[in-house]
């Protein structure tokens, strides 16, 4: 992970009323604003609470109950991929198993055949 541009710089009036906006007025998220400022969530986070925009504790937890959810999420979407290729999985292997039971049947039709023919030709000889 990269440090961001403006990490360890000094947060300016603009900068600051730009952070109210965008948190207050426009309700984007903390991920979103950090991006913007080039900031970590966790600076962002704690600017809002130093300035009395929102509570720091209040803030993290919803952060953190976002990225659990996104994680949470992102893992459901792999899982039901892993069962979609599962499922397309056995699939490919049930129709192979059919087509060889099909080519089975067909050898066994074919060796039946051919056995009958030798016995009727077998039988026609004694004659």
């Amino acid at each position: 992970m990269s440090v961001p541009k403006r990490h360890g710089n000094k947060w300016t009036i603009n900068e600051i009323l730009s952070l109210q906006r965008e948190y207050e007025l426009l309700e984007l998220s903390i991920d979103e604003i950090a991006k913007r400022h080039h900031r970590t969530p966790e600076a962002i986070m704690n600017k809002l609470d130093n300035e009395g925009f929102a509570d720091y504790n209040e803030l993290y937890s919803n952060y953190n109950n976002l990225q659990n959810n996104l994680d949470m999420a992102i893992y459901e979407a792999d899982s039901e991929n892993e069962n979609q290729q599962e499922s397309l999985n056995l699939t490919q292997r049930v129709w192979g198993l059919e087509t060889s039971v099909k080519e089975i049947g067909t050898i066994v039709k074919e060796l039946f055949n051919k056995f009958v023919e030798k016995e009727s030709s077998n039988c026609v000889s004694v004659m």
